[in-house]
């Protein structure tokens, strides 16, 4: 047992000195998203909404999934023999989406709990106008409101 126990500590010191570049994307992701459910827990107390298990999973599986992309992204970047900085920048650009969408959702859940004008004009910045400096991302959110 106690090999078995020296050879997992190896292992996981060795995935965790490869992945060591990622360290402050993923901490940075991980805290936009445990900020992002705090907000929708409290948003959901203040309207009197249940809170359901199923949206709790989903969360924790948007986690998973947010930190498990980037993480194969750098593998992939990592096995296409690119640079290390290549490598954490590609996957910095995901963490911005990441920090993108989050930042919105701590925002909408925000203006929620308490409504505030400041925040409908972050909200409102950061929802259309900002999305407007990117004509394909405009010409999408057209298309979404067209078919609805």
């Amino acid at each position: 047992m106690n090999d078995i126990l020296k050879w997992l500590l190896f292992i996981g010191g060795s995935i965790a000195a490869y992945f060591e570049p990622l360290q402050a994307v993923m901490l940075l992701v991980t805290m936009l998203f445990m900020l992002d459910f705090a907000t929708g827990i409290a948003k959901a107390v203040r309207l009197g909404t249940p809170i359901k298990s199923s949206k709790l999973k989903w969360s924790l599986y948007k986690l998973l999934v947010y930190l498990g992309t980037m993480t194969l992204t750098f593998f992939i970047c990592e096995s296409m023999r690119l640079s290390k900085d290549t490598s954490v920048s590609v996957v910095n650009v995901e963490a911005w989406f990441v920090v993108y969408i989050e930042g919105l959702s701590i925002i909408e859940n925000l203006q929620k709990i308490r409504d505030n004008r400041f925040l409908q004009f972050i909200h409102y910045l950061l929802a259309v106008e900002f999305l407007k400096r990117f004509r394909i991302l405009a010409d999408f959110m057209k298309q979404e409101e067209k078919d609805n």
